[in-house]
This record gives C-alpha cells, structure tokens and sequence, in this order.
C-alpha cells in the first residue's frame, strides 16, 4: 500500500482521539451521570448541526480546488467565505434562542455560537491542510485537540464547574489547535478574484450536503431521541455510539488519506490509479471495524460498565451501531471517490436519498421502538446508501470488491472469537477481564489476519523499518 504510512499516522492519531474522548466521556458520566451528560450531548448535537449550516460545503471544496494543485489560491476566498457563513448562522441561532434553550433543556444558545466559531476555525484549518497534502499534519492536529480538550474537561469538571467545564474545555481545545494549525497553512495572501469564489462555489454547491449526510449518520438519531425520550437514554445511547465509532477510525484514515491522492490522479484523467487506490480503500475499511463488531457481540456489555451504572443496557445498541458503523465505512469509500472524480452532483444524490431515508425511518422506528428503533435506522440507511454508492460509481470506474481480503478479515474475527468466548465463559465477568480480553482478542485477530493474508503482510512490511519473520510476502502472489 504506496500510502501506509500517512494511514498509520492518520489511524494512530485518530485512535488517540478516540480513546482521549472515551476516556474523557468516561469521567464527565461518572461525575456529570447520565442526566447531565445527556444535556451535554444535545448542546453537542445541536453545535454540530449548526456547523454544518456554517460549512455548506466550503470545508469539502477548499480541499478539492486546493488538492488539484492548478496554481491559485483559494485560502482566502475560503475564509472569507466562511467568516460570511458564520455571521449569518449566528445571527439565526440567536434569533431562535427561546426555542433553542427549550429543546436543549438548559440555556446554552450563546454557548453553540461561541462553540461555532471555534469547531469552524478548526475544520477550516483541516480541510486547506489536506488539499495541501499535509494529511500527516492535521491527523497530529486531532489528537492534539481532543487531548487538550479531555485535559482540560476533567480538570475543571473535578473541580466542580459541571456543564460549564465540559464547553469550556471544548473551547480551549479547539482554539488551541486552531493557531497550531493555521501555522502550517500555506498561502500568498493574494487578492481573490471572482473566478475563485466561483470555483469554490461550483464545488460546494453539491458538497454542502454530503455534511448534511455525515451528520445525519452521527446525530439524526441522538437529536430525534431528545424528542421521544429523556436526556438520560441519550446519554447511555451515545455512550454506545462513541465506542462503535472507535472501531471505525482505519476506514476515516484510509478516506482522508487517499481522497487527495484520487483527487489529483482524477484531475489527470488517470482512472486506473484512482481504481487502484479505490481497491485499497476497501480493502482496508473494514480492518478493525469487522473484528470490532464481533468484539461487541463479545465483551460490549462488560465495556460498557466503564461508563458507569446503567450503562451496559446499550449492549444490543452497541452491536447494531457497530455494523452500522461497517456499512457506513464502505459507503464513505465509494462517495469519497466519486467525489475524488469530480462528480459532487451525484454523491449530492445519493446523500439526498440517504438522508430523507434516515429521517423518515428514525422518527417511524423511535417514536415505536425506542433507541432501537434509532439504532436500526441508522444501520438500514446506511445499508441503502452503501448500495447507491456501488450503483453510481460502477458507472463512472471498475469498482473492485477485495472478497478475498474481507473473508481473511471475517475468518481472522471467528478465530479471535474462539479465543475469546471461552475465557468469558470461564472466569467472572469483570470490567479488568473485559480489557484483558480485548487486548488477547486484537492480538489473535492480527496474527491470525498476518498468517492468512498476503497482501496484509506485504502490507505491513512495507510500512515497517523490518521484515516480519515469517513467509516473506514477496514469495507468494497475492
């Protein structure tokens, strides 16, 4: 794989986010518990909906104009653009207060505005780095913030600032990571021209809702749960998502690292690259989220206690997330290279379909079955999309399906499986043996998967200063 590297360091970092904010979610349940971190939830649920009213595709067309390398500049339209997109936001949000602080539950609106500004800021500074092919970059940016920003909510929720020190740590993470960021960007400070504000927009006016479609898988669910139930339910249920998500973070590395690459091959017409690529996007989306979903059926429950009292009740919502999270990634592979070809107006499709379909099932399903309902709304919007994804891209290049990679990763999660499904029979069921677990689980799983597969092996040592000892990957074809 001609790009491991950047996803080793795109997927270390963010792993470490992921387990920066598991760490940090676990102290705000504990000492915030179910009620307020579910408050907490909604504000977050609310921000990120405002964030992509604030966005409108901007984020997504900076990183394309700027990864096809045509000699403009298109930082600064970028900003002044999204300085624009904000201030008219803003000024809705505020407009709309009392019906704002009344669905979150707790008076929060000038909270989300200041939040706005700085969650903003930070995708801006992400999105010009990855068009500027500096995803090694703002992959380190993101455990930077998540870290500083978990430091910071511990120390000033253990000191007794509750709610108010769980936004101010989101804050202070964000504009820290903000000017550390914005030190890399390159730019000439030119004046814009009209013609650059039209590029961006030609892009942006498709790309605008695939923010709405990834937003719609990660919060639909949380916001329409906030209208049926209690903060309390929505607080155990994205205690659920958060730990599925973190099985996911290969695919999102793969995605951010390849699209540049697609992008610039694409803008050359060289289509049997950008297949090449596609086959290694696949082939690695589901490295960890396939063995993550049977770990679920297997240790979830225990997990889950970390959390807290109360929380192991998102077991089944636990595993249905997770496949969720599966179909997801692969259907995040294709629209990433239909867009990477420069055809935003059919991801724009795509995501239309997907989002009414998400909207229309999660009210249906979680106004009849609860949080389960929205957890298989989800999984089944995901599904639809995933296919739509296959349909239109297979119309555009070859769209090659790795089975032989992803039936290696299957067998590798049963032999795992059946290392771990007899300890957990035998011994206590215990937050200690569930780490214990999950550590000997990952282990079987790769090892397994290093036996088995050739292209993982190859893959590997590629990416690491030695050969592994063991069946050189060179003696045998793929």
């Amino acid at each position: 794989m001609r790009y491991g590297r950047t996803s080793v360091i795109s997927f270390l970092s963010k792993l470490t986010v992921s387990f920066s904010g598991f760490f940090g979610t676990v102290v705000l349940t504990r000492f915030l518990g179910r009620e307020q971190f579910g408050a907490y939830v909604v504000v977050m649920s609310v921000l990120a909906w405002a964030a992509v009213a604030g966005n409108l595709g901007i984020g997504a067309a900076l990183k394309k104009r700027v990864s096809e390398d045509d000699g403009v500049d298109y930082v600064i339209p970028g900003v002044i653009t999204q300085l624009f997109l904000f201030g008219a936001v803003a000024i809705i949000l505020w407009l709309i207060r009392p019906i704002l602080n009344d669905y979150m539950g707790i008076q929060a609106t000038g909270i989300v505005i200041a939040l706005l500004l700085v969650k903003l800021s930070v995708g801006l500074v992400w999105s010009i780095l990855d068009g500027q092919h500096m995803v090694h970059i703002s992959s380190l940016l993101q455990p930077f913030q998540k870290t500083v920003q978990s430091i910071v909510q511990i120390i000033l929720v253990l000191a007794g600032l509750g709610l108010a020190g769980a936004f101010a740590g989101y804050l202070f993470g964000a504009v820290a990571t903000t000017v550390v960021g914005a030190y890399f960007v390159n730019t000439r400070f030119t004046t814009p021209s009209i013609e650059d504000f039209k590029r961006l927009k030609s892009y942006a006016q498709f790309s605008w809702f695939a923010h709405i479609r990834g937003q719609t898988f990660m919060s639909m669910d949380t916001l329409i749960l906030a209208v049926f139930l209690t903060n309390s339910v929505v607080g155990g249920y994205k205690a659920a998502w958060n730990l599925a998500s973190i099985f996911a973070t290969f695919s999102v590395a793969i995605q951010r690292t390849l699209f540049p690459e697609m992008s610039s091959l694409a803008s050359r017409d060289n289509k049997s690259e950008v297949t090449s690529l596609l086959r290694e996007g696949l082939t690695y989306s589901g490295l960890i989220i396939v063995p993550g979903v049977v770990g679920s059926a297997l240790l979830g429950d225990i997990i889950l206690r970390v959390y807290g009292e109360g929380f192991a009740s998102g077991y089944y919502i636990l595993i249905i997330l997770s496949i969720a999270r599966l179909i997801y990634g692969y259907q995040s592979q294709l629209l990433n290279t239909i867009d990477a070809l420069d055809r935003p107006e059919l991801t724009f499709r795509i995501n239309v379909v997907f989002v009414t379909l998400n909207l229309i099932l999660n009210f249906a399903l979680t106004a009849n079955f609860g949080w389960y309902g929205a957890a298989f709304a989800t999984a089944l919007s995901a599904l639809v999309g995933t296919i739509l994804g296959y349909s239109y891209l297979s119309n555009l290049i070859e769209v090659p399906i790795p089975k032989r990679e992803i039936a290696n990763q299957i067998l590798a999660s049963g032999v795992m499986a059946a290392v771990v499904l007899p300890n957990r029979l035998y011994f206590e069921n215990t937050i200690p043996l569930g780490i214990l677990l999950s550590g000997l689980g990952a282990l079987a799983y790769f090892l397994t998967l290093l036996i088995i597969s050739v292209k993982f092996r190859k893959t590997v040592n590629e990416n690491i200063p030695y050969e592994l000892p063991m069946l050189p990957a060179e003696e045998l074809n793929p």
